[in-house]
């Protein structure tokens, strides 16, 4: 019984072994074409593969960007406006900003108008 087991590890250490050296020379062999190879290209002709894989400066813009809430949002049952601190329309009667194109704005003397309003 104990002879069929060590046959057994004896086959078994033999695989191991011959993947070893088959996965040794097939890593060797990509890693020797990579350094042989040549382009003519721009880099990113050159490493459009990698392209993707690479972090892209828009991507870490947006990681770094920093979100913040105010206090104000967070409590319960008030409404975001006319709130305390900075809020954005606190100084306005409602939450909606002054209108930015009112429909009587006046004139300026630029447009040479009848009467100055």
């Amino acid at each position: 019984m104990d002879s069929e087991y060590t046959i057994r590890f004896q086959n078994f250490c033999c695989f191991m072994i011959v993947s070893y050296m088959h996965l040794s020379t097939t890593v060797f062999s990509q890693t020797n074409h990579a350094y042989t190879y040549t382009c003519n290209g721009s880099i990113a002709e050159c490493n459009q593969e990698y392209e993707m894989l690479m972090e892209s400066e828009i991507s870490r813009r947006f990681l770094e960007e920093k979100k913040y809430i105010s206090y104000g949002a967070l409590g319960r049952d008030k409404p975001a406006c006319n709130g305390e601190r900075g809020e954005a329309y606190s100084k306005n009667e409602g939450c909606l900003p002054p209108p930015s194109n009112p429909e009587n704005r006046g004139c300026s003397k630029y447009y040479r108008c009848r009467s100055d309003s």
